[in-house]
């Protein structure tokens, strides 16, 4: 039990992508419900590349999560298009990952 998981009071479920098909449809390798905290605001982001994108939202978790991951929540399926890992308190204590959504 994290710091910060008393005020992960929503769910969704996490769904690990490693790489694309032969149809270019993600290749999801593992599917997890995770606790979470979502907020829906529309805002500009920078991904791993460099490019600016438009985020649906973003999420807060303790889970490892990363570009490219699928997100479901509320019967709607979102990608995920960055991570930044926060260290609130220390590097070794723990770790928020913010993760921004479209």
């Amino acid at each position: 039990m994290g710091y910060f998981t008393h005020l992960l009071n929503n769910t969704a479920v996490l769904k690990t992508v490693d790489g694309t098909d032969e149809n270019g449809k993600p290749n999801i390798i593992a599917i997890d419900e995770i606790d979470c905290k979502i907020e829906y605001k529309k805002a500009l982001t920078v991904n791993s590349a460099g490019e600016e994108m438009t985020s649906s939202g973003r999420l807060f978790t303790e889970s490892v999560i990363k570009e490219g991951d699928i997100i479901e929540t509320a019967k709607r399926e979102f990608k995920v298009i960055s991570v930044t890992p926060n260290y609130p308190l220390t590097d070794t204590f723990c770790v928020i990952n913010e993760a921004a959504f479209a």
